[in-house]
């Protein structure tokens, strides 16, 4: 039995049988750079959640605001790969591109941004955990088209896809900011 593919059996009649590309070692050296800012950044957040955990201690209801405000900071976990542009991008480039986002994109960011910054005013005392938020949508986003990423261009249109794609990034932080709300208006 022969497998049937939709590729000419002639598609590569010097028999390169696929290729790889070639080994850049700026990129090479940018992702293993990446990766140990990663593994210091999660050190860092662990040791400070331990640190604010023994001081204050998390217990009870507020376990849900840690939740949902870990959920609330994951799109902020963008704003890691905007900043990454500028090791893979001239400067005029990068804004050029950033500019080109659509308008309602950019207020849909904004709006967000506003709304973070005041859930984070309104739970100060757990704000470790949104740096939760950031590392592991940095994490999961970074490792999940590792193999692909290490090429600069890629990781360029990578991030600018994701940017212009993002699903209504306001709509995240709304469940911690009326969660908070709630508990303040509502005597304990």
């Amino acid at each position: 039995m022969t497998n049937s593919t939709p590729r000419p059996s002639d598609a590569a009649p010097g028999g390169m049988r696929g290729s790889t590309r070639m080994y850049d070692p700026s990129e090479a050296e940018h992702d293993r750079r990446r990766r140990r800012w990663m593994n210091v950044a999660f050190v860092m957040i662990l040791l400070a959640t331990v640190t604010q955990v023994h001081r204050l201690g998390v217990h009870g209801w507020v376990w849900l605001s840690v939740l949902l405000l870990i959920v609330a900071a994951a799109p902020l976990g963008l704003a890691v790969k905007v900043f990454e542009l500028r090791f893979k991008m001239a400067d005029a480039e990068r804004q050029l591109v950033l500019r080109e986002l659509p308008r309602a994109k950019k207020v849909e960011f904004v709006v967000y941004g506003t709304l973070v910054i005041i859930t984070l005013a309104l739970q100060s005392d757990l704000i470790t955990w949104a740096l939760w938020g950031i590392w592991v949508y940095d994490f999961v986003t970074y490792y999940h088209d590792r193999p692909e990423r290490m090429r600069h261009l890629y990781a360029v249109t990578k991030t600018l896809d994701e940017l212009r794609g993002f699903p209504a990034a306001w709509a995240w932080v709304l469940p911690s900011l009326a969660w908070q709300l709630l508990r303040m208006t509502v005597p304990h």
